[in-house]
């Protein structure tokens, strides 16, 4: 059901429109935007939370203004033209995960329903299987890669966790936790320390080199709810986690036993929706996530939007909201290109692209 229309007279500043007009603009036309899209935080960070959202944006790294990748694909006849593509694998077969070969930017990683977790083409060919469940019961919700370490790790829908090699070989197959794992993620830095996450509300971190059996985790982060998702930070010294209520959390490195930050959110999950899940901004603190506004939290407002939301990671103060008033759809996924002046948003059978040239702020 579409959300009512706002009334007029409703409105904010922190609500970022994808504007009308498409003219190119120059680096210095857009100054003034870039300053209204400033971050300023209130503590210390890797980098200055006073730079902007799209900082150190080049005019010919600008995206053209496009809303919807799904709707250009269309336009350019795809039939006529040589794009790549992945086939659909039928009913019930939906991708999980996915990664980019870091090896060979031409392959990928995906986990699926299918009850695999393998490595394939953009042509569809499948290049090897590195887990396969054999039963239409148990399939496979989450991987993540390392290329230093050239390892695969993926995660099931009944609590267990796979590490293999890239060659396929499995070193261990245990059940860490008592339900399915969403989320597993390898820290950037460290690729040794792994995180997965779990409907069992909870949260574990693991030393890949320690590991002996599900009780040998390092630490377990306990949760009100069950978790969607369980990142690290770019630098890999934090750990955002993202429950399927209203809850995201920050924890620090230094100290696992309680998080540095809570930060109230709507995002309540449902059995139809795609998980709604947190992420990192690459190279400033800050945090972007979809909103699904909840009549019952706390700070719910009437006819609010389903934005998708830019947090500062130090202090948990709202910097922006984004929306497309032509796509009123829930954001579950968010991720910036690794410059992070360029953000793509999945919502429904849409994907947004935001750059600094599609953003400005309704006065």
């Amino acid at each position: 059901m579409a959300p009512k229309k706002r009334p007029e007279t409703q409105k904010t500043s922190e609500i970022v429109l994808r504007p009308r007009n498409k003219r190119s603009r120059s680096p210095r036309e857009l100054e003034p935007e870039a300053k209204k899209l400033c971050a300023k935080g209130s503590g210390p960070s890797r980098r200055s939370d006073s730079d902007c959202l799209w900082a150190g944006l080049a005019g010919p790294q600008i995206l053209p203004p496009c809303r919807s990748i799904v709707r250009t694909l269309h336009q350019h006849k795809l039939g006529r033209a040589s794009w790549p593509s992945v086939q659909q694998i039928g009913a019930g077969g939906s991708i999980t995960g996915l990664k980019f070969n870091p090896l060979n930017t031409n392959q990928f990683y995906a986990s699926s329903m299918e009850g695999t977790t393998r490595l394939q083409d953009f042509k569809g060919n499948i290049l090897r299987v590195f887990a396969s469940s054999d039963t239409i019961n148990i399939w496979f919700c989450s991987l993540d890669v390392s290329a230093s370490s050239r390892m695969v790790v993926t995660g099931d829908n009944v609590g267990n966790v796979i590490l293999l090699n890239m060659d396929g070989k499995e070193l261990w197959n245990l059940r860490m936790h008592k339900k399915k794992v969403t989320h597993v993620a390898l820290n950037p830095c460290c690729d040794w320390f792994l995180a997965t996450a779990s409907v069992d509300q909870t949260v574990k971190i693991w030393d890949l080199r320690q590991v002996r059996g599900k009780a040998s985790f390092l630490y377990s982060l306990p949760h009100r709810h069950p978790v969607n998702a369980a990142c690290f930070s770019p630098d890999g010294a934090r750990l955002l986690t993202t429950d399927q209520k209203s809850e995201i959390r920050i924890y620090s490195a230094s100290q696992w036993d309680c998080p540095l930050g809570l930060i109230p959110h709507p995002h309540r999950h449902f059995q139809h929706l795609t998980p709604i899940k947190a992420a990192w901004h690459p190279r400033y603190n800050l945090i972007v996530v979809g909103r699904y506004p909840d009549p019952n939290f706390k700070s719910c407002t009437p006819y609010e939007m389903r934005t998708i939301d830019v947090f500062d990671g130090n202090s948990g103060k709202m910097m922006c909201q984004l929306y497309d008033p032509e796509s009123s759809g829930i954001s579950s996924l968010n991720e910036f290109n690794p410059m992070g002046d360029t953000l793509a948003s999945a919502m429904g059978y849409h994907i947004l692209i935001w750059s600094q040239e599609e953003a400005r702020t309704r006065k």
